[in-house]
């Protein structure tokens, strides 16, 4: 039985305005699950974007306005590299975190 173990990132942080957060290289990582977090009320479009064939493709948008956080399972995602981008922004603080089990290759 070989272990597995987790590969956490902060896609955003805190985000108060549109645009794209940090890039990661998750290349040894795969059966992501996201969280979007909305830390202040406001309303944004967040979207969890992968590098895929030499470019940014949206894997899934989110819709937030009110306080609290949404989860995404995405259990057989295996990508290169993972963002966060608030596509749209109103008000309010946004922040997205994502976990990826780490296995052998």
């Amino acid at each position: 039985m070989s272990l597995r173990t987790l590969d956490k990132k902060t896609l955003l942080s805190s985000a108060t305005s549109s645009g794209a957060g940090n890039s990661f290289s998750v290349e040894r990582s795969k059966g992501w699950t996201f969280v979007v977090a909305t830390e202040a009320l406001g309303a944004a479009t967040v979207d969890i974007e992968a590098w895929i064939g030499g470019a940014w493709h949206v894997i899934h948008s989110q819709d937030v306005s009110s306080l609290g956080s949404f989860m995404i399972r995405d259990d057989h995602g295996h990508y290169e590299k993972l963002r966060a981008n608030v596509s749209a922004y109103t008000a309010g603080t946004h922040s997205v975190y994502a976990t990826g089990t780490v296995e052998s290759l």
